[in-house]
């Protein structure tokens, strides 16, 4: 009897020891995120308006009916941005050729949506001639904007790429973005107490190089490479060199999916803020040269103790994070990670300080330094 009660407690705490860790009996395959697709050609529509100068642009977007505009190739230049408010669809003869100096602004207070950019190219190196700072700037009437097969560049002066204040529908898909000072691309209503009828999506985005000087001067209010803050979805993402994040999540981000993104060269690759609430992070492949992997702030007074993640899901994901793979402040609420790889951490696959029912189930933290550990509860502030 001796003996098989000492097995009897041995398998009792080898038992323990798993829940505690919450390691896998087996490696966990993780599925590869899927990389964007490229700005590729289109078939221009027959019977549009054609232009070949900045004025031939500009008269024409005066036009009060929606119209469908084809722009030759060339450089179109202006002192300020070119304004379509009226819901015009603006198309590159060939994908690319049309090259545009000055910002594009698409909405106003009444006017109408549906506006169409399509295989445009954005090289602007002065932030006077864009709209609040933004090559690309959506706001007011503009719903249902969609922004196809384009490439900015913003020569590290332009604040933004494209930010969408009007997030109503709103599309942009096929993206390539480079060298802005605070946002790659931004999809914000800028009201954390905003709804959209219709949510947004961000499809085929490759953002690079986010930075101002010094890097990281904005205290991680910007330097993001992509900033989603309303309802939608994002898909296939590609971040590289953002000073702050790479990805950023909050103000009214209920129910965003964040699905195959590839993040690296950046301080932190998804920052949840607040609000972020009922949203899932699926088939994120997190670098070694990233601190952290996931961050979710902390209760913090100043948003009356409210947690910034709840309810949210990060699942099917690899971590190479030097530091923690995913740390959830204190606060964070029925957040779950789950079915994810952890490799490389020095402090810990999972840090979870202070939370508040979040759970961990069927991670490999085989992967992780041996001065690691799956999981920690204490404050990352005193991590090594």
């Amino acid at each position: 009897m001796r003996p098989f009660a000492l097995i009897v407690a041995a398998c009792f705490v080898a038992a323990a020891a798993f829940r505690i860790t919450g390691t896998t009996a087996a490696p966990v395959r993780v599925p590869a995120p899927a990389a964007p697709v490229p700005p590729r050609a289109y078939l221009v529509p027959a019977g549009a308006v054609r232009v070949s100068t900045a004025d031939q642009l500009r008269a024409a977007l005066t036009r009060s009916t929606p119209t469908t505009i084809v722009l030759a190739d060339g450089t179109y230049d202006a002192p300020g941005p070119f304004s379509n408010r009226y819901g015009h669809r603006l198309y590159a003869a060939h994908l690319g050729k049309a090259v545009l100096r000055a910002g594009l602004v698409i909405g106003s207070n009444e006017g109408g949506a549906g506006a169409l950019v399509r295989g445009l190219a954005f090289d602007v190196a002065d932030p006077a001639k864009t709209f609040d700072g933004a090559a690309i700037a959506v706001w007011g009437a503009a719903r249902g904007a969609r922004i196809l097969d384009t490439r900015i560049n913003g020569r590290n002066v332009v604040p933004a790429g494209i930010v969408a204040r009007q997030t109503d529908g709103f599309r942009a898909r096929r993206i390539a973005a480079r060298n802005f000072t605070s946002y790659g691309i931004e999809i914000d209503a800028n009201d954390p107490a905003g709804s959209s009828a219709a949510p947004s999506l961000l499809e085929d985005a490759d953002v690079a190089n986010v930075s101002r000087r010094p890097p990281r001067s904005s205290d991680g209010t910007a330097e993001a490479c992509i900033w989603l803050g309303a309802p939608g979805l994002a898909r296939r993402l590609r971040v590289r060199n953002c000073a702050w994040m790479g990805i950023w999540t909050g103000s009214s981000a209920t129910g965003v999916h964040v699905a195959d993104a590839d993040i690296g060269a950046t301080r932190t690759g998804v920052y949840i803020e607040h609000f972020t609430h009922d949203s899932t992070f699926e088939r994120v492949h997190v670098r070694p040269d990233v601190r952290i992997g996931v961050l979710a702030e902390w209760a913090s007074p100043e948003w009356g103790g409210e947690p910034a993640s709840v309810d949210n899901v990060i699942r099917q994901s690899t971590f190479e994070s030097a530091l923690c793979g995913v740390y959830l402040d204190e606060g964070t609420t029925r957040t779950s990670v789950r079915g994810s790889v952890f490799r490389n951490q020095s402090w810990a696959g999972i840090g979870n300080y202070l939370g508040r029912g979040n759970t961990f189930a069927g991670n490999d933290y085989s992967g992780i330094r041996s001065s690691a550990v799956p999981v920690s509860h204490g404050h990352i502030s005193g991590a090594r």
